[in-house]
């Protein structure tokens, strides 16, 4: 089976993401604008794994099309007249890898997991960016896995879904305080997955999308900290007994990314069967998805999702698991600008 998924990729999601209504939720509409921001400075990738700290995104580690990567960068949106811009901070000092998750907590970031081409990972490690230094902090007690998604809670970190020979939806929650690992009893509902993505909105995380043995996954789900439950919402698929859904025909996918703006989130990119260019808006208090502006730049798999300085960005990825191709560019989502199709 790890032939399969050689070239694994781990949409974050790690940590990322306006509003609809019944009548609007399946009509396509204009509203949101894609404009290009500063290209990544580090070689083109997919697979890569992404953290915010404070007011400044993470990127790194991931695969060229050749090598598993460990250089890592910062990303700061409000410079250069608000394109951005992006300086390397010390390397990932773990085995290079494609596919892990990441997450940030008080003040530090941590990235876990994933696959070095030949194994199945499940080490974790902090990084500090008052010292601009990495520390490997306890492994995962579990197999390794690749495809998973990560997020943060309450100031500790959460691990759930993938794929370690087998799909997975066990649920692990990280104490940084303690450097411990502990499996919850309650894991994630409904099916097991890989290639998911996860967002939080207020106190909420949300797992939506992915694939199980080979096909799409609809059901949606939230989790809530103070009851530690995980609440099934709508399916992200057209349901004859609920009208609203007659146009969530291309909501379910894998290998997208997830990102959060003003307590409101959007999924953009991956695939189902092929590549995907629809974005959708997730409206928490309606539980209701609706259709924006199509991506205005290439389809793809692989790529990393963040928001930051309350702004929503999508980065990197590759036309297709396996290709020699691997893109480098920052696209930002503008939610409340109509589409104006000058990115360029």
């Amino acid at each position: 089976m790890k032939a399969i998924f050689a070239y694994g990729y781990m949409i974050l999601a790690g940590a990322l993401i306006l509003s609809g209504c019944h009548s609007s939720s399946s009509t396509t509409t204009t509203l949101g604008n894609w404009i290009k921001r500063s290209d990544f400075n580090g070689v083109a990738r997919s697979g890569a794994v992404a953290f915010v700290i404070g007011d400044t995104a993470y990127v790194g580690t991931g695969f060229d099309g050749t090598n598993r990567l460990s250089d890592f960068w910062k990303f700061d949106p409000s410079v250069n007249g608000g394109y951005g811009g992006w300086v390397q901070i010390a390397d990932f000092p773990g085995t290079p890898r494609n596919g892990a998750v990441g997450f940030g907590v008080n003040g530090k970031g941590f990235v876990a997991t994933g696959y070095d081409g030949t194994n199945y990972l499940n080490d974790c490690w902090m990084y500090d960016p008052t010292t601009n230094s990495w520390t490997q902090k306890a492994s995962m007690p579990t197999n390794g896995r690749f495809g998973a998604v990560a997020f943060a809670l309450n100031g500790k970190g959460y691990v759930t879904t993938g794929y370690d020979g087998n799909y997975l939806k066990d649920f692990w929650e990280y104490d940084p305080t303690s450097d411990q690992w502990n499996l919850k009893p309650n894991s994630l509902g409904g099916s097991k997955r890989m290639y998911a993505m996860s967002f939080v909105i207020k106190d909420t995380a949300y797992v939506v999308g992915g694939v199980n043995n080979g096909s799409l996954v609809a059901d949606f789900w939230a989790y809530d900290p103070s009851h530690d439950q995980w609440m099934r919402k709508t399916d992200i698929i057209v349901n004859s007994s609920l009208p609203y859904t007659t146009g969530y025909t291309d909501i379910e996918r894998q290998q997208g990314v997830a990102f959060v703006i003003n307590d409101t989130a959007y999924i953009a990119t991956g695939m189902a069967g092929s590549n995907l260019n629809s974005t959708w808006q997730y409206d928490p208090k309606t539980d209701l998805w609706t259709k924006r502006t199509n991506l205005e730049f290439s389809t793809r798999v692989g790529a990393v999702g963040f928001s930051v300085q309350g702004r929503g960005f999508v980065a990197l990825g590759t036309p297709s698991q396996g290709s020699l191709i691997e893109y480098d560019d920052v696209r930002e989502y503008q939610p409340n600008v109509p589409d104006n199709t000058t990115d360029d």
